[in-house]
């Protein structure tokens, strides 16, 4: 056996020294690949294909590190009132180009599939790249079409009459299960949402459902003469938001907010919370694909019916709160960050208070080299909601039933380094499909 891999081996690597020598051989074609633009790509927009980009644009040269490039193209998107996409995308000009900076914007309709975005995003690349090679020997090889709209072409809904008066609704379900001979589970879940948006109001309203249900046959003992046993255990979350928000001007704004759920995890027959909010964002809110630091605060009423008795006696309570959110994000040529800190407490018994923390970042710390973490903790002081008696192992094992804590946490970190080629033009396919082990 160790004789035949030692020849499978010994094979293999003849045939990679063979490709090697063989590309070796190969011309650089280098005249041709100096003369075009070096640009770093970071697309984080709905709608980036990297590889469509390699290919569909073969008039530049993509790189890997940040620091061979002339131009930083940096893509990001965020969701419009509609449904639809907001496309920015940023071209910043590195060394040489340093002084040229600019910035399109353009809108991906909600009915838009993913080939019509990443079309989108290839022609906003294609535009802005096109002040950079203006005045170079590129721009001899470069011509520009134009395509004349269709007389059909309906335009977007400014000035013109829209008979849903731009609300936009979308309704979803679906349905998950599995199983085996001991096993079964199914998951049932749907949602329906329903937005309005315009610069002067938004408007939106959300439900969303979710029931599962595992079914475990445990097997008896035949010598003892015990049946099967079978345990079937039961979910059900509902949950519903609304939220009206009048816009005042470019850092302000205000609104009201009204949730509801339910959940037999939580022992909440059915909780809601009503009240206003006022938020302020340090920076105009257009250029919120970039960045944003924003304070948010908000005074409201809850009203909480238990499936059960709680710790404290309880079937049904009614009790005033406020809660404070600063966060920020931003999205840089060196990566990005997001964060916030949510601090909330019970305005009838201020000892009952919860305080929730995110963050998160990626960073591009050297060349080649890149860090990403996210982490969240939260501080947990107002579990009002707790069943009255002691959780059976049942509840504890496949928590079924919330238990007393003081805290909890999560976090994650990832790290990668690249090394190698800095060109990354080329784009193949083969072999990409499918997947699995030969053997197991």
């Amino acid at each position: 056996m160790l004789a035949r891999l030692k020849i499978v081996v010994e094979s293999l690597v003849a045939v990679l020294l063979t490709t090697s020598v063989a590309n070796a051989q190969t011309p650089a074609a280098t005249s041709q690949a100096d003369d075009l633009p070096r640009v770093f790509l970071d697309c984080q927009a709905n709608g980036c294909d990297d590889d469509f980009l390699r290919t569909e644009l073969t008039w530049l040269n993509f790189v890997r590190d940040r620091t061979l490039a002339i131009v930083h193209i940096l893509a990001t998107s965020q969701s419009t009132g509609s449904g639809g996409t907001e496309l920015t995308v940023a071209f910043i000009g590195l060394g040489a180009m340093s002084a040229k900076v600019d910035t399109i914007v353009a809108i991906s309709p909600q009915s838009d599939t993913f080939d019509e975005r990443r079309q989108l995003v290839r022609r906003v690349v294609s535009q802005g790249m096109l002040r950079f090679v203006a005045n170079t020997p590129l721009a001899s090889r470069l011509s520009v079409a134009y395509r004349a709209p269709a007389a059909t072409t309906i335009s977007d809904t400014r000035g013109a009459r829209d008979r849903w008066n731009l609300w936009v609704i979308r309704v979803s379900g679906g349905s998950f299960f599995n199983g085996e001979e001991s096993y079964k589970y199914y998951n049932i879940n749907g949602s329906i949402e329903a937005r309005r948006t315009t610069a002067a109001n938004k408007t939106y309203i959300n439900f969303r459902g979710n029931k599962n249900q595992d079914r475990y046959t445990i097997p008896g003992d035949p010598e003892a003469n015990t049946p099967d046993q079978v345990l079937v255990t039961k979910r059900r979350n509902y949950n519903a938001e609304a939220l009206w928000v009048k816009s005042i001007n470019q850092h302000w704004s205000a609104g009201v907010q009204a949730n509801a759920s339910s959940s037999v995890t939580s022992n909440l027959e059915l909780g809601t919370r009503l009240g206003p909010a006022i938020e302020f964002d340090v920076f105009p809110y257009s250029e919120s694909t970039r960045r944003q630091i924003v304070a948010r605060y908000s005074v409201g009423m809850k009203t909480l019916d238990y499936d059960s008795l709680t710790i404290y006696d309880e079937l049904k309570e009614t009790r005033p709160d406020h809660r404070l959110v600063l966060g920020g994000e931003a999205t840089q040529p060196w990566g990005g960050f997001y964060g916030s800190v949510t601090g909330s407490q019970y305005l009838n018994e201020p000892s009952k208070y919860r305080i929730d923390g995110y963050a998160g970042m990626n960073w591009r710390i050297v060349r080649g080299l890149n860090i990403g973490f996210d982490m969240g903790y939260t501080k947990l002081r107002d579990q009002l909601n707790l069943k009255r008696g002691t959780a059976s192992q049942e509840e504890v094992l496949l928590r079924l039933r919330q238990l007393a804590t003081g805290y909890y946490y999560y976090g994650s970190v990832n790290i990668s380094y690249t090394f190698g080629s800095a060109f990354s033009n080329v784009v193949n396919p083969r072999f990409g499909l499918g997947g699995g082990g030969f053997f197991f």
